[in-house]
């Protein structure tokens, strides 16, 4: 179980990463709600 989780935490924590800046640039598909977004994912806004 330690062997899978050090081969893919780091797989896993990219792909979080990628997720979070992909999200950051978008608005929410939903017109009635949309949840304050982070600072820290302020930050990874391209515009």
């Amino acid at each position: 179980m330690r062997k899978f989780f050090s081969k893919y935490c780091g797989m896993l924590a990219s792909l979080a990463l990628a997720f979070t800046i992909v999200t950051a640039n978008s608005t929410c598909i939903y017109t009635l709600y949309q949840e304050d977004m982070p600072e820290q994912a302020k930050k990874l806004r391209k515009f």
